[in-house]
């Protein structure tokens, strides 16, 4: 009887888990959103099976190297997501494709552990995400309690079965992320296209409106960029729109939106700040260029850039294409004033090549 009670007993709680699981994967199944995914999921293991630390660990490098920028971003996943290279998942899971739980010399994981957690945790399970077989990732579950994951005591059955319907769910979320991405994005330099320019334009202008606060648009060309194309290449000039479109990021990240609008022109927008602060943002950037020649090879490129700005405050345009107008006039008012002085530099370097 006794037997029998313990058997029921055991039925009774895979049941349980079972549920907790069937729970799980009905709150991820539908997400079309990786940062709703990841806090989803990671909130709900919590709270099923009372997880104190949850985090999902991916590559930064294709195919997720294009969720990076989206996730970095949200506060809510800092301790729930964490980008590291692929090497580094490989040299702890070794070619399994199962559940490996760690409870003894954890420092050997520490660069797929948040620095939040590594003097918390004793014990931690590490499950591989796979997407069309390749790893992509590790889901991440730990305690401070050492025997909660102990490989010698723990089976790992289901936590394999967890890791394949989370790597479904990813392979799906991802898939649609990098669609939306690639109709959004510039390919060459991943700054956001001249469509999400003017979309983000018309919406914030009618916000600067209504709330009466300040919005700026400044355009940056590249000085001498078809010299530096017919003399160099245009595998040069690629690397040059990329370099500018990295410092741009930079110096816009936490303050605006970066765009490239055609050719060797960008865009920055920045809701809420005023004229100066904006042109005092591009005159940092023209200074780092100035500084840091691009290394193409065996030679230093020097980049110099022009800009032009308007604002919402200063100018009173009439509609967003009005703030636009305004910025591009100004560019090429900077731009003809300075045809003698600044793209010399450029100019005599090109001229040595050739």
């Amino acid at each position: 009887m006794h037997d029998i009670n313990e058997l029921i007993d055991n039925v009774r709680r895979n049941e349980e888990i079972a549920r907790k699981f069937f729970e799980i994967e009905r709150c991820i199944l539908s997400i079309g959103r990786c940062d709703q995914f990841v806090s989803t999921l990671t909130k709900e293991v919590q709270k099923q099976f009372n997880v104190p630390y949850v985090w999902v660990n991916l590559i930064n490098e294709a195919p997720l190297s294009h969720l990076i920028e989206s996730l970095e971003k949200m506060p809510d996943l800092r301790d729930r997501v964490l980008f590291t290279r692929r090497r580094s998942m490989i040299d702890i899971i070794k070619s399994s494709n199962k559940t490996v739980l760690v409870n003894t010399n954890l420092g050997r994981c520490w660069e797929i552990i948040p620095t939040v957690y590594r003097d918390i945790i004793s014990s931690v399970a590490i499950s591989p995400l796979t997407i069309d077989g390749e790893l992509v990732g590790l889901f991440c579950q730990a305690d401070s309690d050492s025997t909660r994951y102990d490989a010698m005591t723990k089976d790992t059955f289901l936590l394999d079965q967890l890791a394949i319907k989370i790597s479904i769910c990813l392979s799906n979320v991802t898939a649609r992320e990098k669609l939306e991405y690639l109709a959004t994005r510039d390919p060459l330099t991943g700054l956001l296209n001249r469509r999400q320019l003017e979309l983000m334009l018309e919406r914030e202008f009618a916000r600067s409106k209504s709330q009466e606060r300040d919005l700026t648009v400044v355009f940056i060309d590249c000085d001498a960029f078809k010299s530096i194309n017919d003399t160099l290449g245009h595998n040069c000039g690629d690397e040059v729109l990329e370099y500018i479109a990295k410092r741009l990021l930079k110096y816009v990240h936490k303050q605006g939106l970066a765009f490239r609008f055609a050719g060797d022109e960008f865009v920055f927008v920045m809701p809420g700040k005023s004229y100066e602060q904006s042109i005092m943002v591009a005159e940092s950037i023209q200074e780092y260029l100035q500084s840091n020649p691009l290394r193409y090879k065996s030679n230093l490129v020097p980049i110099t850039i022009s800009y032009g700005g308007a604002s919402v405050m200063s100018d009173r345009p009439s509609n967003y294409k009005h703030l636009l107008k305004v910025a591009d006039e100004r560019l090429y008012d900077y731009k003809n004033n300075r045809k003698r002085l600044v793209p010399t530099k450029v100019f005599k370097f090109l001229n040595r090549l050739r």
